[in-house]
């Protein structure tokens, strides 16, 4: 049912007011009704009307007086106005009320079809006027309400920035001192005679470090993956290689709590279409949650199967703290540890785990009998058929002569430099080592060069610059090592021609095995994927 409006009648007599209301009364509208034109002033004060009728001849305030009130109103100068009047009229007196704004001139007697016909047509054009006031407001709302949402889009998009740079700042800080720790504790772990205090001091050390790393690792994993942009590089893998090679990462750990292990891996279709450093970050996650929250000589068991469709399904059981029901919907949240976080960690892995599960086309699944009962993760993955023509990648042949490769080593942390060198050195290598870019072009200009190892930041330019300038004068491969792992950065080390990009902390067997590999001529060529999968 359409919303009443409201008409205006304005006369002195009461016997005419109660007339013109029967009048009006089919048109099932508000009638108001003043007795003089000060009384019709204050209505108007209060209301606005879709038309009114006005009597000329009221003592005192008269009508024309009244309308031209109502004309000085801002909310009333458009307002239809009718006069009424008893006298028929001469030219001048109708001429004065249209002077005033009316829109029309009525005589006494008046016909009630004719005046409910003319009220009629404005009450009908000021409930589209309205209408049509009423759409505009709510498309000026509906704009600003947009434009609002852009500032606020604007504002998301350059506080995600913020963040991205942040954890990409905090990330090279935090790297970079743990290059010469870990090349240091890798060295004097290889020494003989050393003590078997010393050794087991050595390896809590050098897990400690790495532990920093992955927690470092995570950070960054979790801003790719909620960017959509975690590069992934698939091939043909055996599950239960991946899975067992996990396994021995974290077999210090738990030997060192005396977990009862026990392993079932039945499966017979084990061969995914996987990327094979992600699926073991995969594994390794929920394999070491499962650790974390298992007390010392608890029970751990790993099994695996294929299901009814003949995906590969992994299991990871434990006998820990168990997860309640509450917190089993959340599990898989970032942050989230179940009100478990005295026991360390930033409560990242199983958040990134389902992410790359689903990035391979699997499914992942938590369950629990709730506190101090236990959990179980389930994994899912489609499996393939191996490819009987496809090919395992070479790998050099270090049985044969190690060559000693001459370096231009290039790295502003004195540390880092210092340790790098002396272990480079160690293993045979000709290191020459510089601080920043000028000392670098200098050591250039006086000597011939196989590889460049470069930091990307230095003090006076970028590694990427001087990579730059050293291949436009020679034949040369190149190494960047970055505590900057970001896609952007790998592709920005890639987009320079460096044929690998290695984030701190420096793995000294992996940039040993490049090295090498780049010596007996089989590099994979201007930039290994493998490498920004590993990162």
């Amino acid at each position: 049912m359409d919303e009443k409006v409201s008409i205006l009648v304005v006369d002195d007599r009461a016997d005419k007011l109660l007339a013109y209301e029967v009048m009006l009364a089919q048109l099932n509208q508000n009638i108001v009704c003043a007795r003089s034109g000060k009384e019709a002033l204050r209505h108007l004060l209060r209301h606005d009307f879709a038309a009114i009728l006005l009597d000329v001849n009221m003592p005192g305030m008269d009508g024309f007086e009244t309308a031209a009130l109502i004309r000085q109103r801002q909310c009333s100068e458009t307002t239809p106005i009718i006069f009424v009047s008893a006298i028929n009229d001469t030219v001048n007196h109708i001429s004065r009320g249209y002077s005033l704004g009316a829109v029309d001139y009525i005589l006494t007697p008046v016909v009630p079809d004719i005046l409910r016909a003319k009220i009629a047509v404005f009450v009908d054009l000021f409930k589209k006027t309205e209408q049509i006031r009423q759409q505009a407001v709510e498309r000026e709302n509906l704009i600003r309400e947009q434009a609002a949402a852009e500032h606020a889009r604007a504002e998301a998009e350059r506080a995600s920035a913020a963040k991205d740079k942040f954890l990409a700042m905090l990330s090279h800080e935090l790297r970079t001192p743990l290059t010469p720790v870990l090349a240091s504790v890798a060295t004097l772990e290889h020494e003989h005679g050393l003590p078997e205090t010393m050794q087991e001091s050595l390896q809590l050390i050098r897990r400690n470090v790495e532990l920093e790393a992955r927690l470092i690792d995570d950070l960054l994993d979790l801003t790719r993956i909620s960017k959509g942009k975690v590069q992934l590089s698939f091939e043909v893998v055996d599950a239960h290689t991946l899975l067992r090679n996990a396994l021995e990462i974290c077999q210090s750990d738990i030997a060192e709590k005396r977990l009862e292990l026990q392993t079932e891996l039945k499966a017979s279709r084990v061969h995914l279409r996987a990327d094979p450093a992600r699926l073991q970050q995969i594994f390794w996650n929920l394999i070491k949650n499962a650790v974390k929250f298992t007390p010392d000589n608890g029970r751990l068991f790993i099994r695996s199967g294929n299901d009814s469709s003949g995906q590969f399904q992994v299991e990871i059981e434990d006998s820990g703290c168990g997860i309640d029901g509450d917190t089993l919907p959340r599990i898989f949240h970032a942050f989230e540890q179940g009100g478990r976080s005295q026991l360390g960690g930033l409560g990242l892995g199983l958040a990134i785990s389902k992410a790359l599960v689903e990035a391979h086309q699997g499914s992942i699944t938590a369950s629990s009998d709730g506190r101090d009962r236990g959990a179980k993760f389930t994994a899912l993955f489609p499996t393939c058929v191996p490819d009987p023509m496809q090919e395992s990648i070479s790998q050099p042949d270090f049985t044969v002569k190690r060559k000693s490769v001459r370096l231009l080593l290039v790295e502003d942390h004195e540390d880092t430099n210092l340790s790098l060198t002396r272990m480079l050195r160690r293993r045979g290598y000709e290191v020459h080592p510089a601080f920043d870019v000028r000392s670098a072009l200098d050591l250039a200009a006086a000597n011939e060069f196989d590889v460049l190892v470069s930091d990307i930041g230095l003090p006076d330019g970028t590694g990427t610059d001087l990579f730059r300038t050293l291949r436009a004068q020679r034949q040369i491969f190149g190494i960047a090592l970055s505590g900057y792992g970001m896609e952007e950065d790998i592709c920005r080390s890639r987009d320079v021609g460096f044929s690998h990009h290695l984030v701190k902390p420096v793995d000294l067997n992996k940039l040993d095995f490049l090295l090498q590999e780049m010596s007996l001529g089989q590099t994979t060529g201007p930039f290994d994927l493998t490498t920004v999968a590993s990162c």
